[in-house]
This record gives structure tokens, sequence and C-alpha cells, in this order.
């Protein structure tokens, strides 16, 4: 077997659908197989995959087990001597998986390749690429003041140099040692995951893709994306379905659990000190709406109570730390 792609699933079962068709249109002559993980869905998508598409090994788990170990049991479960991990709102388009392998086939220090990402209109789609995140990048991207400083005194210099958009629409393939795309459409050689390890089941949603993006940069492989390799991608179909709250909370707790796992307790600490600069600025904004009568004065705290509970906050279906 060639290539195992590896998809996770949830309550997204008309785009699954699109991409399991997707997959057996235009997989072209690489041996393939799919392993899907489905978690806890209530839209049938389980149901939908063990009629429509009886080839697919599917695991319809009783348990949302988070992006992370629902891609480790998927791996359990493949054999390819390359493996996809692969977002269930991506279509594959022709010559995907053919011009994936032949890359890393001929690029042994290739730890991660993706091909080039497209809106469903075919324009080119940026916003899935990007650095590693750093305690400036968190302040210029993540607090509304980084924001306004960046884009109002630095032309969006800092954005554009963390979303890598001087290299504007890839026209070429890139290597980098600090970042790529993220992990909805990826392929990693098996020998590297057998080296490494797969996916740190600490990081149920967020930064589970930097954190094995890390560990490959420090092993001497690269992250590559070609631009001759293009796929179709919806974006967002299953994070859009969490609460904003939740969201904030989930991607708060990606990013710090990663920060202490490789950078350690005192830049996790300056981490939260970045982002309570957010809770200052929605005060201020929280007080305006008091004073003209569009919040009740009780709200005063509610920045403060929200921040708080994401500091605390520790996914369910995260696994304590060793």
């Amino acid at each position: 077997m060639d290539i195992s792609i590896l998809i996770v699933n949830w309550n997204t079962r008309d785009y699954l659908r699109q991409c399991l068709r997707s997959i057996k249109e235009n997989a072209g002559k690489i041996p393939y197989e799919i392993i899907v993980v489905d978690n806890a869905s209530h839209d049938g998508s389980a149901a939908m995959v063990e009629q429509e598409f009886p080839e697919v090994n599917l695991c319809a788990s009783k348990e949302n087990l988070g992006f992370a170990r629902g891609n480790n049991l998927a791996y359990s479960r493949s054999s390819g001597s390359y493996v996809l991990v692969m977002n269930p709102d991506i279509t594959l388009l022709e010559g995907t998986l053919e011009g994936l392998v032949a890359f890393g086939a001929a690029h042994p220090d290739a730890g991660m390749i993706s091909p080039k990402l497209l809106n469903p209109d075919r324009t080119p789609q940026t916003k899935y690429y990007g650095r590693i995140h750093t305690l400036s990048a968190v302040f210029f991207i993540y607090t509304h003041i980084g924001l306004l400083l960046d884009s109002r005194l630095l032309g969006n210099r800092i954005r554009k140099r963390e979303r890598y958009e001087k290299y504007g629409e890839f026209k070429e393939p890139v290597a980098f040692n600090d970042g790529g795309a993220a992990f909805c459409c990826t392929l990693m050689p098996r020998r590297l995951i057998e080296e490494l390890g797969f996916f740190d089941e600490r990081f149920p949603v967020f930064f589970n893709d930097g954190d094995l993006a890390f560990r490959c940069f420090q092993a001497g492989y690269r992250a590559y994306i070609i631009p001759h390799v293009q796929v179709c991608h919806y974006g967002g179909s299953a994070i859009e379905q969490l609460p904003a709250l939740t969201f904030n909370k989930e991607y708060i707790y990606g990013l710090r659990a990663y920060c202490y796992k490789h950078r350690g307790r005192l830049y996790t600490l300056a981490i939260d000190a970045v982002l309570s600069l957010n809770v200052l600025y929605e005060l201020l904004f929280t007080v305006r709406d008091i004073v003209c009568r569009k919040q009740q004065p009780r709200e005063i705290l509610t920045p403060l109570r929200n921040f708080r509970e994401a500091l605390r906050y520790h996914p369910p279906n995260a696994l304590q730390d060793r």
C-alpha cells in the first residue's frame, strides 16, 4: 500500500461524502486505503460511510476523541508507506495523490508535504499557511492592540511575515523549517512518524500540527508547500460548529499547552500576559456600552471572567500531561 488517507470527521457528512467521492475519482494509479474515524457525529456521517463507501475502513467512535486522538487511532489501522492527514472538507483534484507521493520520493528531507489550497471558486487560499507562533506573533496577530499597531503603523508587515504572504500564491515549491501549512491536507512518510511519533494527544484540537511540525524540524526535516499539486478546501467546516466562547477556550488551551511543552513555564506566563491585553481592550468597550446603556452594569466583569475561565479550561478529550 503506497498511501493511507486518514480522515477524522465530526458532523460534516455532506463534505465527507464529497471528499470520499473525490478520492475515488482522482486517485489515479496510486494504491491507497482510507481510514475514517467518526467522532460521535449526530448527522448520520458514520451510517453514510458504511452504506455508500463500504471499502472505507470506518471507526465510529462513541465519543468525540478530538483531532489528535482520532488521527492516532486511524494511523494504528493504516499500513501505507505514506500517510495523508486529510480533513473531510477537502476535495482532491486530478493528480493530487500522485503528485504528493512523487515529490516525497524525490525529497528525502521532506517531513511534511502540503498541496496548494484553493477556495471552492478555485482562487488561492492563504489563511491556512503560517509560521509556528512566537510571543511577538501572538501580540501582533491575536491581540486587538497588536493588530491595530501592525495595520496602522507597520503596514501589516507582521501579519504578512507570519502568514507567509510574501510568497504570494506559492508559484514554486517552498521549503520551511519554522512553519508551513495547517494539516488539512498534509502528506508524511511513515518512516518519519515511526521515528518521531504522531500527534500528541495533549492537543486535541489546536496546535497538534504545530507540535508535530516542531518535532520534525528539530529532527532535521522540512515542510514543503508544492503549488503544482492542488486541492479544494472549504475550510472550518467542523471548527465553525463550536460556540465562540468554546472556540476561544480551545484555542487558548492549545496555545498555552504548546508553549509550556516547548518553551517552558516562564514563556507560557508571558503568553498569558500578552493575551490579557485583550481583557483590557474589551473592558473599555464594556464600560462604553454600560455608559450608553447597551449593557447592564453587572456585565463589567464579563471579559475578566471569560479570560479566567479560558486559562482554567482543560478539554475533556485532552490527554493529561505525562
